[in-house]
């Protein structure tokens, strides 16, 4: 990276030159994406005095991928125990919203995204996700640890804390790669990323899903099996594997390629299509099933099959090339005889004997079967995929199957309405959304399936606009009501997916391999959990989202 001039770093900080600054403090944040960047702070007494000592430094760096200046514009003195009530009112794991400066016998600093980046910050031994509290505090090994690379020190304990002032702050942040500047914006919940505003938030997508694929192609070698995922801070790799995550994130490869007109990123998944089949396959009494391993346990799962099917037939309508309807035709059959009973009731999970385990596991694999066979269906033209179809759509919607507000039952019932509409399966998919839509608006954490359950409804919309009937399933005012509705909360969600998800590169320098993370997709609150599905779900909701803005712009 190029070196910017002083005199354009310097015009970064023209704004707070005449403010009466509570602080005049610098933080510089360097390094190369092959490591955790370093962060230094620069004093002075006046704005002034803290740029020339800033200068002075900044002039010796070479080499650099990336940097990052914060200006502290912002800081509250608490006590120790004040500080540590607040550290333990946040409500989920790393939605710290602040840095922490430490003035008094040993002078510390450390910007949120350092704190979270280096887990400085744990939850206690009782904490599940999404079921209570984290109760955060220090971890004083991670503590010590990072003092010591940081400040070439030891802190042994945290006692001297009581006795030191300490300060939580807010800065104005700008983020300099490749000769580009990008000022930062406090996004809530600790997502502190470039601005994006309505100008440029399309080509920000467009680089979000090209750079998200990149990341997603990056998981899968050579001979088709993918890395399945980072915990980031400590680069640690995920170990496990999925049968239905390595379909469904080749899904998502494919359907990535075909929006971006990307052969390359096609040919890639079709090498992951064959790895799947020939690895993660069994033939049992003459049947195609997808096997899972759980240790030296197998598993035969409804969502396998159904994301085999699936990203079996995304890769057939995007080239034409029909050398797995075999296969395909095998899955279904196997789907059929085993899966789902007389009554299109559906069994959810065998073991290795073929013996059911859970006839129940989760509302995915009901909407990830209906939504596969109507893609083979469309492709195949076989009518007893169909009534197999039908049998299912007419029991979820007998059975009230929309109370799941399911993203793959949002697919699968705009898919089927290509074939068959009725008022009732309209109906099905206004309530799929609608009846959670305050819920899905207000939700703090990136969740990506809740953009995609809005855009198939959204699509769903866009024919229930035309459907002859319309009058008998909803009133004119009613109905423009709910779709500027859905529409309205799915931009929300586009938006806040991005901004609370996205890995961009100016958050990715704080953990440890930052070459491996860039523009991939994270849960912040599950210790920044990186896995191939994440990216899966993001990439399927961003693709699927610029669809259908540009049906909506041509409605």
């Amino acid at each position: 990276m190029k070196r910017l001039s002083e005199s354009a770093l310097t015009e970064l900080f023209a704004p707070f030159a005449n403010k009466s600054l509570e602080t005049s403090i610098i933080i510089l944040s360097y390094g190369k994406t092959s490591k955790r960047c370093s962060v230094k702070e620069f004093y002075g007494k006046t704005l002034n005095k803290s740029l020339e000592n800033f200068f002075t430094f900044y002039r010796t760096l070479v080499g650099m991928d990336y940097v990052r200046i914060d200006l502290i514009v912002k800081e509250k003195l608490v006590t120790y125990e004040e500080l540590n009530e607040k550290i333990g009112e946040i409500n989920r794991n790393n939605y710290l919203t602040f840095g922490i400066r430490i003035d008094g016998l040993k002078k510390r600093l450390f910007l949120k995204e350092e704190m979270v980046a280096n887990a400085l910050l744990v939850p206690d031994k009782n904490h599940k996700i999404g079921i209570n509290p984290p109760n955060l505090s220090f971890d004083l090994s991670n503590f010590k640890s990072y003092v010591n690379k940081k400040y070439h020190s030891w802190d042994y304990s945290l006692k001297y804390l009581s006795k030191s002032k300490i300060y939580l702050f807010e800065t104005k942040a700008f983020f300099i790669e490749n000769d580009s500047i990008y000022e930062l914006k406090e996004y809530g919940f600790g997502n502190h990323f470039r601005v994006i505003d309505k100008a440029d938030f399309e080509d920000t997508l467009d680089l979000v899903v090209t750079k998200g694929a990149e990341f997603l192609s990056h998981q899968l070698s050579d001979k088709g099996k993918f890395i399945y995922g980072y915990f980031p801070c400590y680069d640690k790799i995920i170990k496990n594997y999925n049968a239905i995550r390595h379909f469904s994130s080749l899904y998502a490869l494919f359907e990535t390629g075909e929006s971006l007109s990307d052969q390359k990123l096609i040919a890639k998944a079709l090498q992951g299509l064959h790895w799947g089949f020939e690895n993660l396959s069994d033939t049992v009494a003459g049947d195609l099933i997808i096997k899972d391993h759980l240790g030296r346990e197998i598993e035969y799962k409804l969502g396998a099959q159904a994301l085999a099917i699936l990203a079996a037939a995304k890769y057939t309508q995007i080239t034409g090339d029909t050398q797995f309807f075999d296969k395909m035709r095998s899955l279904i059959k196997t789907v059929e005889k085993q899966f789902i009973t007389e009554n299109a009731e559906t069994i959810h999970v065998f073991d290795e004997n073929l013996e059911v385990k859970d006839k129940f596991r989760i509302i995915y694999y009901d909407g990830e079967i209906l939504f596969s066979l109507l893609r083979a269906y469309e492709l195949m033209k076989e009518e007893e995929i169909f009534i197999l179809s039908k049998g299912l759509m007419t029991r979820f919607v007998e059975n009230n199957y929309e109370k799941y507000h399911d993203h793959w039952l949002s697919y699968a019932v705009n898919e089927f309405l290509k074939h068959e509409q009725k008022k009732e399966y309209f109906i099905f998919g206004m309530k799929n959304a609608l009846n959670r839509i305050d819920f899905i608006e207000k939700r703090d954490t990136a969740y990506p399936t809740m953009l995609e359950l809005l855009v198939a409804a959204a699509k769903m919309m866009l024919k229930l606009e035309t459907y002859e009937h319309r009058q008998e399933v909803i009133s004119d005012e009613e109905f423009y009501k709910r779709k500027k509705r859905i529409v309205s909360v799915m931009h929300h969600r586009a938006f806040h997916e991005m901004v609370t998800g996205t890995m961009f590169p100016e958050f990715a320098m704080f953990f440890k391999a930052p070459y491996k993370i860039t523009y991939g997709f994270f849960a912040r609150h599950d210790r920044f959990r990186m896995r191939i599905d994440d990216a899966e779900h993001f990439l399927s909701g961003f693709v699927n989202y610029r669809g259908i803005v540009e049906a909506l712009s041509e409605d």
